[in-house]
């Protein structure tokens, strides 16, 4: 009976220090020497209480901890640029050789019997397209257009609809047809709190090409950019479309955090650098976890930023 006793008692014992282990905990404080800075110079930040993880939000477009979760952001503007650089071919024989097109009633079907030209909206007017250049490394930016502001040239922007923009590649046989290279493709939508976004790059707009009239030529899209070869004067005509996948104009990507340390650091300062004024809220995320759960704390601190 003694046996059972003791047992007893030291599986109690054994369950009561089982209770009372817990997670470590935080006390983390983020102090700065002074509160006013000047674009380039560095800010050092002071953290105390060493805390297993630690996650920096600067503050800056992109980098806002109250922004880390958000998926929608309601749009004021849609804005879109991009850069082409076009060698070869002349004006007088392959006129428009490239034009830029959007719709909101594309169906989805890349394929040359769903392009339909009353679908679409010619905007390549509201851009500046490369001229021929003597190099491959010359490109011509198109300059910064608010796409919700080209109601004039018949593009009516509806926010709640996807969109789809294709480059539109015309070449004659007969004569040399151009090259057209494309190196950046910005669609970034400017909410209604003033705050720029972006919906999609060159590379994220995943372009599709669809070859009508039995084209021979597609565009190509690789880690350089979206190109289209058109070549020379036997190579066969081309009617040649690369459309983006459909691109929602209310989905952003959420801010991030930049992650400082793990635990097997120690972090005592951090230094970082604002390249533009203003006044910037920054957040650092503190956390310790062991298997007995963790500990998170949030501090908050202003940082002016000033012209030099």
């Amino acid at each position: 009976m003694k046996k059972y006793i003791i047992l007893l008692i030291a599986g109690f014992h054994f369950f009561q220090s089982c209770e009372k282990k817990e997670s470590v905990p935080l006390d983390m404080e983020i102090s700065l020497d002074k509160t006013s800075y000047r674009v380039g110079e560095e800010v050092l930040f002071h953290i105390s209480g060493n805390p297993d993880q630690l996650t920096f939000y600067s503050g800056e477009q992109g980098h806002k901890y109250v922004f880390r979760e958000r998926l929608k952001a309601e749009p004021s503007a849609i804005t879109l640029a991009f850069a082409t650089n076009r060698r070869y071919g002349l004006d007088a024989q392959q006129p428009n050789s490239l034009r830029l097109l959007a719709s909101q009633t594309f169906s989805g079907n890349y394929d040359a019997s769903a392009i339909n030209q009353e679908d679409w909206t010619d905007i390549t007017e509201a851009f500046t397209l490369s001229g021929i250049q003597a190099s491959d490394n010359t490109y011509q930016e198109s300059g910064l257009v608010d796409l919700s502001a080209l109601s004039t040239i018949g593009l009516q922007i509806a926010y709640d609809k996807p969109i789809y923009f294709a480059f539109k590649y015309t070449g004659v046989t007969g004569s040399t047809q151009p090259r057209w290279w494309i190196n950046a493709f910005d669609l970034n939508t400017i909410t209604t709190d003033g705050v720029t976004l972006a919906i999609a790059d060159l590379q994220s707009a995943a372009w599709t090409s669809v070859g009508l009239e039995d084209s021979s030529v597609s565009w190509m899209l690789n880690a350089s950019g979206l190109r289209f070869q058109g070549g020379g004067a036997t190579v066969g005509s081309n009617n040649v479309w690369a459309v983006t996948t459909p691109l929602d104009l209310t989905s952003v990507t959420p801010d991030q955090g930049l992650a400082l340390k793990n635990m097997s650091t120690r972090m005592d300062q951090y230094v970082h650098v604002y390249e533009e004024p203003g006044e910037y809220e920054v957040t650092f995320v503190g956390a310790n976890t062991n298997i007995y759960g963790g500990n998170t704390v949030v501090k908050t601190v202003r940082v002016l930023v000033t012209e030099n």
